[in-house]
């Protein structure tokens, strides 16, 4: 995914205007790529630590980006979004892309993120899909009804909510924990044919061998999921990529907290 996002990532960044030289944590960094491009974008003189609360993720990321940088400038850990391993007041901002979401104690998290960033610091939610994104056009009704699919498999990873109803109630997370001075950014992503590699990587492999998989065939009907084998498996002749016409809309919203209050 975050390739797939790399011709905008670094203009959501640039448009956060991050302080040179700062000290920042990404949440859920994943395998670090948004990590490495919040460390270039605060320059040489600034820190970046990125947390994951997996071991193997933070291997994996330290092999793909660590020595990207100089020394100092971008460091792995294990950590855990909901106990963080900083003490208080410790970086200037906090990051935390396409996570929050799968966090179920949301609350108890984004007071930790209020607890390690100092009085006027920065806290930045971003989320991919508060919106859902047109994967399929063409085929509204049934693009819709997988979407409603996702959504019925995701309520118990998501304590009883959904990710998109987390997705979408991230002001009111924000202000049950005190952050009201919010600004709110979207941004829309559009791909054409012919795809690039990793936006054909991400849109086949990620979302339709494994968000529309074999995870989802119980909960559409057989004919929902015939039709959608035949627009979504690699082999098929009728796979929606092999069209010239191929084209699809993917919303990223950020929420910004640029002056964060004292935690009490």
């Amino acid at each position: 995914m975050n390739r797939f996002q790399a011709p905008e990532a670094r203009r959501i960044i640039a448009e956060l205007g991050l302080p040179q030289g700062s000290r920042g944590l990404d949440v859920g960094c994943g395998v670090g790529l948004y990590a490495l491009w919040l460390a270039e974008a605060v320059g040489s003189a600034g820190r970046v630590v990125g947390i994951e609360p997996e071991s193997e993720r933070v291997e994996a990321a330290r092999a793909l980006v660590g020595g990207q940088l100089e020394s100092g400038r971008l460091e792995f850990r294990q950590g855990d979004g909901t106990k963080i391993p900083l003490p208080d007041r410790s970086v200037d901002w906090v990051w935390c892309g396409d996570v929050l979401h799968h966090i179920v104690e949301t609350q108890l998290a984004l007071r930790e993120f209020r607890r390690v960033v100092r009085p006027g610091g920065q806290i930045i939610i971003k989320e991919s899909q508060v919106l859902s994104a047109l994967f399929l056009p063409g085929h509204p009704e049934l693009e819709r009804r997988i979407q409603l699919a996702e959504i019925r498999r995701t309520l118990d990873e998501g304590g009883g909510r959904s990710f998109q109803e987390r997705r979408q109630t991230t002001l009111a997370s924000l202000r049950a924990v005190g952050l009201t001075d919010v600004a709110v950014r979207n941004y829309l992503l559009q791909r054409r044919a012919p795809l690039g590699a990793a936006d054909h990587d991400y849109i086949q492999n990620t979302v339709f061998t494994r968000n529309w998989g074999a995870r989802l065939r119980e909960l559409l009907t057989p004919a929902d999921w015939d039709a959608r084998s035949a627009l979504c498996e690699p082999d098929s002749p009728k796979n929606v990529l092999r069209s010239p016409d191929y084209f699809c809309l993917y919303p990223i919203t950020v929420f910004h907290c640029g002056s964060t209050p004292a935690a009490r």
